[in-house]
């Protein structure tokens, strides 16, 4: 062909639109079995354009390209959490003193919460004293110095709120007058069920105890936050969620979050893709909508069409339902929770599984808690029974925590398809205190990620944010890949890991929290790997997880956290 008959053809095609966004000089792990690494990875609106060698990428640029030169640091798809409790997590965030040891500490949180605060408004909360019996980081049997917080600390500060924060377990509440005073309870002539501790003067510190303190002071305090609060606790959450490099949430919280979230997309202030989860027992509302579990084209911001439920209780409270009695309580095997049992809490056979059947038939995805090896047998069964009567379809089903499976259990998690909604963090903060609660025996069973992924069952990674009362989970997926990774607590121990033999690799950890979380809620077409015409949702880290020795992921930064193309975290070094 002539150099001018050339010229024309190429003349005639029109030139490509630059790209809005490119990253270069960086090592791109791109968790696609079509092309797993890459150096520089282009964006233009959304959506990922390109990737290439940094030359080739950089040919996309135009006038207005924002070029970002990465010196060689880590590019991996934006984190998909597989569980948190969004709202919860939000108030979690706004006070908590969980981890709070000192008085110094406990007055600068109730000062940062008041700054934020209305006048008039509760101060609720608290939940110290989780890691007494159990530090943080222990890896079982060691215990720190038992903290209480004191009013006299914070009593100046709370001239415009009432404050009523509680122990974790609920055995204690602090309070001060104006709380008192909402309760209609006399300081002088307290009611019968109310302990006003007072120290040695006489003076009440602000401890109440007794059988009707928590009856008579939460009935006093709101129910519910205001819709302005709400909205603030919900940016608050957003920042400390882009911060950890986490694009997308399946988030179980209630009516009001979900508006909450419609309300920032509208406002173009929504950092995070929702996959949002109903309860099991509102199957029909989204069913009558249309709604199901598989509908691709959904919008790709806020994803209907998945139900939770819950069939037990959980470890931090030894609710968790057992085969076998709890070791440290002979009298206690756990208990079912109330779609599962009769006014008397017996088991109700077919109770919970006809709302796994009605909302299955009608295309809508179930996933269901279950913690104790009892659970997991019991739901496995249900899941038998959902198959044969309703078919087999691409259900993808989630065994939510799939936390502790009896050893003859395991096969059938494969045979099943069963998708495991893990959150590894789990193991490295409840290991201080599982093989007191359910023995040696039993813990071989728990949180075992290799033999989950070996039975053939699909792994995906969360990190079930905040907790519970007694376990702080935060929203940071570079501690569950270490704990998988590790099977360690954050301080390391015990060296060589807690049943190292459940220990996976890096990359398979990677992918549990990116494409296979996305597969988890039917977008593995949209997201959860770096491959042209995915959105462009990217995580860009301080250091190389694939090279890197495990421990050094605790001082691994989120360094850019990118959601449709548009930079939503820049960590300033």
């Amino acid at each position: 062909m002539n150099t001018v008959l050339t010229f024309l053809l190429l003349a005639a095609v029109p030139p490509q639109e630059p790209a809005d966004l490119i990253l270069v000089d960086g090592d791109v792990y791109t968790v696609d079995a079509a092309r797993p690494r890459a150096r520089a990875v282009a964006v233009r609106g959304e959506r990922i354009l390109a990737l290439g060698s940094s030359d080739e990428v950089r040919a996309l640029a135009g006038p207005e390209t924002r070029v970002i030169d990465l010196g060689g640091r880590l590019v991996l798809p934006g984190f998909v959490d597989n569980h948190v409790h969004f709202a919860s997590a939000a108030r979690f965030l706004e006070f908590n003193i969980m981890r709070v040891d000192d008085q110094r500490e406990f007055r600068r949180r109730v000062a940062d919460v008041v700054a934020r605060l209305e006048d008039g408004e509760w101060i609720l909360g608290g939940l110290w004293g989780a890691y007494d019996a159990w530090a943080a980081g222990s890896s079982g049997g060691q215990s720190r110095a038992r903290f209480t917080p004191e009013l006299s600390a914070v009593a100046d500060l709370l001239e415009q709120h009432p404050l009523m924060i509680q122990r974790f377990d609920g055995r204690e509440l602090l309070v001060n007058g104006q709380a008192l005073a909402a309760a209609g309870i006399d300081l002088d002539d307290p009611p019968q069920g109310v302990e006003l501790v007072t120290d040695e003067s006489g003076r009440f510190t602000g401890l109440v105890r007794g059988p009707r303190a928590g009856v008579l002071l939460r009935r006093a305090a709101p129910r519910e936050v205001s819709h302005a609060r709400r909205l603030a606790q919900t940016r608050h959450a957003l920042e400390e969620v882009r911060r950890r490099g986490v694009t997308t949430v399946s988030d179980m919280s209630d009516d009001e979050q979900l508006a909450i979230y419609r309300e920032l997309l509208d406002a173009g202030e929504l950092t995070v893709r929702v996959h949002f989860r109903y309860a099991l027992e509102r199957w029909k509302e989204l069913a009558d909508q249309g709604i199901r579990g598989d509908a691709h084209g959904a919008d790709d911001w806020i994803r209907l069409g998945s139900l939770k439920g819950h069939i037990d209780g959980i470890m931090g409270s030894s609710s968790a339902r057992f085969l076998e009695p709890y070791s440290n309580d002979p009298t206690n095997r756990g208990r079912w929770r109330r779609l599962m049992v009769d006014e008397e809490g017996e088991l109700v056979e077919g109770k919970f599984l006809k709302y796994m059947l009605d909302a299955d038939a009608a295309g809508l995805q179930v996933t269901v808690h279950a913690i104790g090896d009892e659970a997991n047998h019991v739901l496995l069964d249900y899941l038998e029974e959902l198959r044969r009567v309703n078919g087999e379809r691409d259900r993808r089903f989630r065994l939510v925590h799939a936390q502790v499976i009896a050893d003859a259990d395991f096969q059938r998690l494969g045979e099943l398809d069963v998708i495991a909604e893990v959150q590894p963090f789990h193991l490295s903060d409840d290991m201080r205190w599982m093989e007191e609660r359910i023995g040696t025996e039993r813990c071989a069973g728990a949180y075992a990620f290799r033999r989950i992924a070996e039975s053939g069952a699909l792994l995906c990674f969360g990190t079930d944010w905040p907790g519970t009362g007694a376990s702080e989970y935060p929203i940071d997926p570079l501690l569950g890949i270490y704990a998988a990774l590790t099977r360690r607590t954050v301080s390391g121990q015990p060296q060589q890991g807690w049943f190292p033999d459940q220990r996976i690799g890096v990359e398979q950890a990677i992918r549990a929290y990116t494409l296979h979380s996305a597969y988890a809620n039917f977008e593995e077409q949209a997201k959860g790997s770096i491959t042209p015409g995915k959105l462009a949702d990217l995580v860009v880290l301080s250091r190389n997880l694939l090279t890197i020795e495990p421990a050094e992921l605790l001082s691994t930064e989120v360094d850019l956290t990118i959601v449709g193309g548009t930079i939503v975290h820049e960590r300033v070094p």
